[in-house]
């Protein structure tokens, strides 16, 4: 989900920006899916396309992935810190003290702690800079250190600081002494009170420091600490707040924190995506209709609804998974259930399960490592995970084992060094691409005779770059589930680059529809088919503002019902939400939980809540009929009723359009659900306003 941006060529200088002189990262976590990593460039740069071997130049895709190469985080937790009534306040501007560095024993959590620092290099920039790590912590606690990583040359000592988001510093301190190099442990006066869910920034002031760049494309977390791709951020100057940055650069800064109240479990890599959450200005998300009483998707009793109309191909809907016994077991064979789910989230408490079922999703896809199954089991919540649970049971209906490999890894048949984005080549040669490598080598990580679903995603590589031989050698050869995630209402590139949504006819006029959404299902069915068989394909959606640049759009309620609802038009059989936000004013990586969400979440809710409402009649087979060549439309029939869902197309004007209705579909009026109306028919035909273009009817017949 990360689109192809402006970049710096590895190895190019940008004397504007820390650590532009690194070449690459150096064997160190890296990331198959980040949101572009980086500010926009000053100057006007080529948006690059795929390589000579198909993969793209920079970190391509959307911006997931799966964080195999976490390394283990501090697991001694200490102490905890007990903080009295009064606690030091949030104040404009700290005193400064004199702190002490620690050893190696380091009580808390951390990010970095135990990672692999050998091969960082040190930047030749020598200009006074403030750098810092963004962070946010998943429970309330205190952080009772900053520490650094220090460069060889780096002389004198550094003064270290912690912000909240506005830039108000909470504390400084300076270390009584330094080693020459190496992690520098810095205490704090006084241990600072954190809240969960809030950002807060540890930063050091140096001329001399060690940069990886791109290390953040891969969110990094450790216990309930958090930092993704927009975590390393910088200030030039005599110091001050840091906030810019710069390709998703990791300027090694780091600190100790400690989780307040009950206990806290024994910390693990968890690879959980999460950032700083702000509100997201986008308009009131409000659905095509005004939310009314959710009525019955169909009527009890009834003759059942039989066309002379051709069907329109598919997998079997729910009959499809009783091939998989976990999710037989968990009930997906069941017609009222229909799969709403959310990439990449952690489920640590309750009140995280409470808070994803009341927008409506009751799946995780590529569920968080330290999640706690057995929660999401008794919640009636289901999951795709990315390795092995010890404690797993029938809530785990499948795997997660690709992610826009075709992006990164590129088509052809060379080998995978087994690197991500960011830890070096990919492919053992520059000349052949080697997804399919990746593809068949992740696939090999699912236990032997787990006969769950497998679940890949892929982006621009299946979508637009890659010729129909290729791209059908990565849908139709591992997965049983698959999607594909173009974000076209926030993608600033997608419809700008000459290979990508031109080669649909899709250009910055026609961009932002809803209907390109439903353009994303087309191909993907198409690919999918290609092998003469079926699998269920799931559309994905973003809900706010997946990309690092902020002049790039921010999707809106009305936007995200309108993408939903094309897609379910154009057969998808699940419902994905990408909800992490890179960019803008409002960085999360749980929108829908968070403030940041607070825009769009009752647009989302709603929507989910019709599409659950309506899946014993999406879990029926389609019927083909053209109502109107300018209106994407679907035709389903149950229980003594005719559905008929109606939006414009990607080239259609909004306002007044007919739907010219199919022999046997017959009556006075069709009733116009969730809107509180009916419409007439005369003559055969319906004829409706689409006010905007992501406006949806959804008409119900009964003859």
């Amino acid at each position: 989900m990360v689109s192809k941006d402006s970049f710096e060529p590895d190895g190019g200088r940008d004397e504007s920006v820390p650590g532009s002189f690194t070449a690459s990262s150096p064997g160190l976590p890296g990331s198959p899916r980040a949101r572009r990593a980086g500010r926009p460039s000053p100057r006007p740069t080529a948006e690059p396309g795929p390589d000579a071997t198909g993969r793209h130049a920079s970190t391509a895709g959307s911006g997931r992935g799966r964080r195999r190469m976490l390394r283990r985080p501090t697991g001694r937790r200490g102490r905890l810190v007990m903080i009295g009534a009064v606690v030091v306040s949030f104040l404009a501007t700290a005193t400064v003290v004199t702190a002490s560095v620690a050893g190696e024993q380091v009580d808390g959590f951390t990010l970095f702690a135990e990672t692999d620092v050998s091969r960082v290099p040190v930047d030749p920039d020598t200009r006074p800079v403030e750098l810092g790590v963004r962070f946010t912590a998943d429970r309330d606690g205190v952080v009772t250190a900053v520490r650094f990583l220090k460069a060889k040359g780096d002389r004198g000592r550094h003064r270290v600081n912690l912000w909240n988001a506005d830039g108000e510093r909470l504390a400084t301190a300076v270390p009584k002494r330094e080693s020459r190099s190496g992690w520098q442990h810095v205490a704090l006066p006084e241990p600072v009170e954190v809240e969960a869910g809030e950002v807060y920034v540890a930063s050091y002031h140096t001329s001399r420091y060690r940069a990886t760049q791109r290390y953040f494309e891969r969110p990094v977390s450790a216990g309930p600490l958090r930092a993704d791709g927009t975590a390393g951020v910088y200030a030039y100057g005599s110091g001050g707040f840091p906030r810019q940055t710069w390709k998703a650069s990791n300027y090694w800064v780091d600190l100790a924190f400690e989780p307040t109240g009950s206990q806290q479990p024994e910390p693990t890599p968890s690879p959980t995506a999460s950032a700083e959450p702000s509100p997201t200005p986008s308009p009131t998300a409000s659905p095509t209709a005004p939310p009314t009483a959710s009525p019955s998707a169909s009527p009890t009793g009834g003759t059942p609804a039989v066309l002379d109309l051709p069907r329109v191909p598919w997998e079997g809907g729910p009959a499809y998974y009783a091939n998989f016994p976990q999710a037989r077991a968990s009930g997906w064979t069941d017609p009222s259930f229909f799969p709403i789910g959310v990439w990449y989230e952690g489920v640590y408490t309750q009140q995280d399960i409470d808070r994803d079922k009341a927008a409506g999703l009751n799946t995780y896809v590529m569920l968080t490592d330290q999640s706690d199954v057995a929660l999401i089991r008794r919640n009636d919540m289901y999951a795709f995970i990315p390795q092995p649970f010890s404690d797993r049971g029938n809530e785990s209906v499948g795997w997660v084992i690709g992610d826009e490999a075709d992006m990164w890894g590129g088509p052809g048949n060379g080998t995978w060094t087994g690197n991500y984005p960011g830890q070096g080549p990919i492919c053992t040669s520059s000349r052949e691409g080697c997804g399919l490598d990746v593809m068949k080598k992740e696939s090999a990580t699912v236990p032997s005779g787990d006969r769950g679903l497998r679940y890949a995603n892929y982006g621009k590589g299946v979508m637009f770059w890659q010729s129909d031989p290729d791209a059908s050698k990565f849908v139709n050869g591992f997965s049983s589930v698959v999607s594909n995630d173009i974000y076209w209402y926030t993608d600033p590139h997608v419809c700008a680059a000459p290979a990508e949504g031109p080669t649909y006819g899709v250009n910055k006029d026609n961009c932002r529809r809803a209907a390109n959404y439903g353009l994303t299902m087309q191909r993907m069915r198409e690919v999918d088919a290609m092998d003469g068989k079926r699998q269920p394909v799931w559309a994905f959606v973003e809900v706010g503002h997946p990309f690092t640049e902020d002049w790039a759009p921010t999707i809106t309620g009305e936007q995200i019902t309108g993408a939903v609802m094309n897609s379910v038009i154009n057969e998808a059989r699940g419902i994905q939400y990408f909800n992490h936000n890179f960019g803008g004013p409002c960085i999360s990586q749980h929108v829908l939980r968070e403030r940041c969400g607070d825009a769009v979440r009752p647009a989302v809710a709603e929507v989910n809540k019709r599409v659950t409402s309506l899946a014993p009649v999406l879990n029926t087979q389609s019927y083909e009929w053209e109502f109107n060549n300018g209106l994407d439309t679907m035709l389903k029939a149950h229980d003594g009723s005719f559905y008929v869902f109606a939006m414009v197309g990607k080239d259609t004007p909004t306002g007044d359009h007919s739907l010219a209705l199919p022999p046997g579909v017959t009556g006075d009026t069709a009733e116009v659900l969730f809107e509180n109306r009916s419409v007439s028919i005369s003559g055969g035909a319906i004829r409706d306003t689409f006010a905007e273009e992501y406006t949806y009817h959804i008409y119900k017949i009964t003859p």
